[in-house]
């Protein structure tokens, strides 16, 4: 999926003569926020079953954003210079701008990211000024082997070819500066640690004390039993869940749409307007969808 079915809205960087588009769900004074960062070279419509799914829940926020040069967000000047680091300070100020409101509580933030989202999300949670509380990783662990790097190329072939850079333009609704950019090593220019086996983000949650869940595909070639293990080793309270049968990345079926939202509607909530946490009380997102989809399985 690569157009959105929900309205597209636009922040005008403060720091960049170019805009991020985004989608989004519920109340812009909500409580309670999730952010969903998109991998590689997908764009905000895989998160739509997230956001179809959260209409109408109490007390949340759902915002997915197009990355530079992904969907419907503007391409940087040239169609050039797309790097992580240009990833990560659009996001911050986006936060900023969209989500941190002056003069008011800020908000709950939790960040859902698949893929290159989710290490875009360590490093948003390594650093306290942004306020993230909780982190979603979809299928993606806490360091990258070189063969999976390697790997990655295979997700995107069609019939036992790569597709040209100008397919995947047209096919994934990303620009070719994009597409032609994923391919080099500096694309990658945030700092990390390395040995023999990969790429370790590890490191980047050592002072975090949020809510970790981590989903993944039985399948992937990206997020192994091993980086799965290291993870529960690292932080026994994370929550797992097992998608059967999935490769990379995990799909937004209905039970990981429920297990994301059940979970962040468990976490705590950040203080807010009494009026508007009454209301949250009151209600409640589980009894909601419970009501909404009787019947259906929950892990």
């Amino acid at each position: 999926m690569r157009i959105s079915n929900h309205t597209t809205h636009y922040c005008a960087l403060l720091t960049a003569p170019r805009r991020l588009a985004f989608s989004q769900v519920g109340d812009t004074h909500s409580p309670h926020v999730l952010l969903c960062l998109p991998g590689l070279l997908e764009t905000r419509a895989t998160f739509d079953p997230v956001l179809n799914l959260a209409q109408g829940v109490p007390g949340v926020r759902v915002i997915a954003l197009d990355h530079c040069g992904r969907g419907d967000s503007d391409p940087l000047p040239g169609d050039a210079g797309y790097t992580m680091s240009v990833y990560l300070q659009d996001i911050v100020q986006f936060l900023r701008q969209e989500v941190m409101h002056p003069g008011q509580a800020v908000p709950r933030i939790e960040v859902l990211g698949t893929s290159m989202g989710g290490i875009l999300a360590m490093y948003l949670a390594s650093d306290p000024a942004n306020g993230i509380g909780g982190l979603f990783f979809n299928d993606i662990g806490l360091n990258l082997s070189w063969m999976s790097i390697y790997g990655l190329s295979d997700y995107l072939k069609q019939a036992g070819r790569m597709p040209e850079p100008q397919e995947l333009v047209a096919q994934l609704g990303v620009h070719l500066g994009v597409v032609l950019a994923v391919q080099s090593p500096s694309h990658f220019d945030l700092p990390y640690r390395k040995d023999w086996k990969g790429m370790k983000f590890g490191h980047l949650l050592k002072h975090f004390h949020g809510p970790l869940r981590l989903i993944y595909g039985s399948e992937s070639g990206v997020c192994l039993s091993e980086q799965v293990l290291e993870m529960q080793r690292k932080h026994p309270r994370c929550q797992v869940f097992e998608v059967l049968g999935a490769k990379h990345p995990a799909p937004f079926n209905e039970a990981v749409c429920q297990f994301v939202l059940r979970d962040l509607q468990a976490a705590p909530q950040a203080p807010t307007h009494a009026s508007t946490h009454a209301g949250a009380q009151a209600h409640g997102f589980w009894p909601w969808l419970k009501r909404r989809y009787l019947g259906a399985k929950v892990k």
